[in-house]
């Protein structure tokens, strides 16, 4: 239920969030405009055809005018058109790329969650054990280990190498189809990224729920008669996830930094690649339409993470 004090909190979060992602906007653009060259570089155009096309688009105009007509527009939802492709609406291509990036990233922290918080459930269980032995070592691996070069063996190990020992028979398809691909497209790009961070998510759910195992009211439950799995799950779990929570935040902001990796790697249709492809071509307005929504989107993670924290330890109050 969402009280008075935690209403006024998230419009100030807004109000915060909505000044960042302002700022973060207007940094973009005066430094992709600084940049040497000009974003009609990649149409190799020369003497008075240059300076027509830069009219055209307002690009001969001061930088302080371009911006001042840059936000009047942004603060519309209009980020302009593309300098590449001339005449392309911007905003609904972006939209579309965020939406394909946002199922990159939520099927990644779903296996970032779902892997992490079960490793660590289990390692705890089985403490000083072989299991646990083996599972620490593994989560350990697995965040020291950058996400691109886990994306990049499995693009080898499930795209080339498979392929030829199966002659083609079963392999990860290496292009992605249509706009939000397939399933099975979008497995092996996720899980390079969640495992990753899962294994932050592992260690920390051990650590807490070692400390909550050895409290007073599990042992009080154990006595009780109360099976094993009720008091891992319904007792010892919620309050070691409470140490979970707090550090999605960060966590999150890592699998959006990592997506823009990742989907170069595999070719999606998605921010990331449009970032990469946007710098390289000068084309100003998606760049900066790119880091906008990017920063919008970490924003709005972080208060998310910040609500279902106050949900899971009912002693935070805003």
């Amino acid at each position: 239920m969402l009280t008075r004090g935690t209403l006024i909190y998230i419009a100030k979060r807004v109000v915060l969030l909505a000044f960042t992602v302002f700022l973060v906007s207007s940094v973009v653009f005066f430094a992709v405009h600084s940049l040497p060259g000009n974003a009609l570089i990649s149409a190799r155009l020369h003497g008075a055809a240059l300076q027509q096309q830069l009219h055209q688009f307002g690009l001969d105009r001061p930088v302080l005018v371009q911006y001042w007509s840059f936000i009047s527009n942004a603060v519309r939802g209009n980020f302009g058109v593309s300098y590449v492709i001339q005449g392309l609406p911007i905003t609904p291509l972006v939209i579309r790329e965020l939406s394909v990036s946002c199922e990159l990233g939520g099927a990644a922290l779903i296996i970032t969650v779902g892997l992490g918080v079960s490793v660590g459930v289990i390692a705890a269980v089985r403490h000083n054990t072989w299991v646990d032995y083996i599972l620490t070592s593994l989560a350990v691996l697995g965040y020291t280990v950058p996400s691109f070069v886990i994306a990049t063996l499995f693009y080898l190990v499930f795209g080339v190498w498979l392929a030829t020992l199966t002659n083609g028979g079963f392999s990860y398809p290496l292009t992605w189809t249509g706009t939000y691909g397939t399933l099975a497209e979008l497995s092996v790009p996720a899980f390079a990224i969640g495992l990753f961070t899962s294994g932050q998510v592992a260690r920390i759910t051990r650590a807490a729920m070692l400390d909550v195992l050895q409290q007073d009211y599990v042992r009080t439950a154990r006595a009780k008669g109360v099976r094993e799995w009720a008091v891992i799950i319904r007792h010892a779990l919620r309050n070691a996830l409470v140490p979970v929570v707090s550090i999605l935040g960060p966590l999150i902001a890592t699998i959006i930094t990592g997506v823009v990796v990742i989907e170069n790697i595999f070719s999606i249709p998605g921010l990331g690649k449009e970032f990469i492809e946007s710098i390289l071509n000068h084309d100003y307005n998606i760049t900066v339409a790119v880091f906008t929504l990017l920063a919008a989107l970490i924003g709005v993670a972080n208060l998310g993470v910040d609500l279902v924290y106050a949900a899971v330890d009912p002693r935070i109050r805003y």
